[in-house]
């Protein structure tokens, strides 16, 4: 089982947040850590977190081999071409390391248009995410859905080999996670965030349902609070988890991501 790291971009006391990034990084992946991710927009949105695709920027720069992900981007209320142009930046920068959580829930208000309701977040993030994947894979891309429509379109650049992305889809309620696997056919992960313990195998039985007949292996990933991960690491394995995620309030200490991963 693998052991990542999802933090807001907070910076430790007595360094500066690139600093603080840096060194945490490079310790990471020396430590043996298999991911970082940045956190989910819902959470960046109540913490005073700095902006999680500038946060990966620098775990990037600092870093070769380590997996960068972003655990609950709420396509719902991006603006498509933005963010493919955004994602397939750091994917380069990163040289093809970038993954892409989705949150498929209501989007909080603190990140949604003013006076705009998002009704079907999920046909939303289907439509954003389908769109994203034209630009990143077609020299001119054609694309039309309910909410996003272009065609001839070049957009550059592209993220490394002009693929799509592995795609996780968090936890959410099960009929909306089956919509989403049935419109979309496959996904690459599933990622439950702070899920309690007792609550876990029924969500992956869940996951499990919403897999059409033939589905590929899904990659389950489970978040917790850093220091709940030694605790945490008997019933990730039990039920099949094959990532455990320590989550920090910051950027953490050499010392404390030592501490996760012992």
């Amino acid at each position: 089982m693998d052991i990542g790291i999802a933090c807001a971009f907070v910076p430790t006391e007595g360094a500066t947040l690139g600093t603080a990034i840096a060194t945490a990084a490079a310790a990471a992946e020396d430590g043996g850590f298999a991911s970082w991710w940045g956190m989910g927009d819902r959470e960046v949105a109540r913490t005073a977190s700095h902006d999680q695709i500038l946060g990966l920027y620098c775990v990037a720069r600092a870093t070769q081999r380590i997996r960068l992900g972003l655990a609950g981007d709420a396509l719902s209320v991006r603006p498509a071409a933005v963010r493919a142009k955004q994602l397939a930046s750091l994917d380069w920068f990163a040289n093809g390391r970038l993954e892409l959580g989705l949150d498929l829930d209501t989007p909080p208000l603190e990140i949604s248009e003013p006076g705009v309701e998002c009704a079907d977040p999920v046909g939303s993030t289907l439509d954003r995410l389908g769109a994203m994947e034209t630009l990143w894979t077609e020299r001119r891309g054609a694309y039309r859905s309910n909410t996003v429509s272009f065609a001839g379109a070049i957009a550059h650049p592209k993220t490394v080999g002009a693929r799509r992305l592995r795609t996780h889809a968090r936890h959410t309620s099960a009929p909306l996670l089956r919509r989403f696997v049935e419109s979309r056919g496959e996904i690459d992960g599933w990622a439950a965030w702070k899920l309690e313990p007792a609550a876990l195998i029924g969500a992956l039985e869940e996951i499990a349902q919403a897999l059409p007949s033939g589905h590929g292996p899904v990659r389950r990933t489970w978040f917790v609070d850093a220091p709940l991960v030694q605790a945490s690491r008997a019933r990730a394995a039990e039920a099949g988890i094959d990532e455990l995620v320590a989550v920090f309030d910051r950027v953490p200490h050499p010392a404390e991501l030592q501490e996760a991963i012992a």
